[in-house]
C-alpha cells in the first residue's frame, strides 16, 4: 500500500492487525520512503494525511488482516486469493 492514514470517518478498508503470520491476508512491511511504498500493496507508508484513502483500524470484522514483518522479503499477500490484492499499491 503506498500511502495509509488512519482515519476516524468512514473507512474504505477496515483493517484488524494480527500478531501471527498464519493468521494474516498480507504481511505487510512498514518503510519511512513514500516512493518505496508507490504502487504495493505489501509496502506501506504512513501518512500524517492523505485524503484518497480511508483506512481504520479494527478488532472484528475486517475486511484485511494483516502482520507486520521486519523484512521486506517476508512482506507480501499470504491468502492469495483476496479480493483487495493489487488494489491498495
Amino acid at each position: 500500500m503506498a500511502h495509509v492514514a488512519v482515519v476516524k470517518s468512514f473507512a474504505d478498508v477496515k483493517v484488524q492487525i494480527v500478531s501471527s503470520e498464519s493468521g494474516a491476508d498480507l504481511l505487510v512491511f512498514n518503510t519511512s520512503s513514500a516512493s518505496e511504498a508507490k504502487g504495493k500493496d505489501e509496502i506501506w507508508f504512513m501518512a500524517k494525511s492523505f485524503p484518497d484513502l480511508k483506512v481504520s483500524y479494527v478488532t472484528s470484522f475486517p475486511d484485511l488482516k494483516v502482520c507486520f514483518v521486519n523484512s521486506k522479503n517476508r512482506a507480501g499477500w499470504k491468502n492469495l486469493n483476496h479480493k483487495l490484492q493489487g488494489q491498495l499499491g
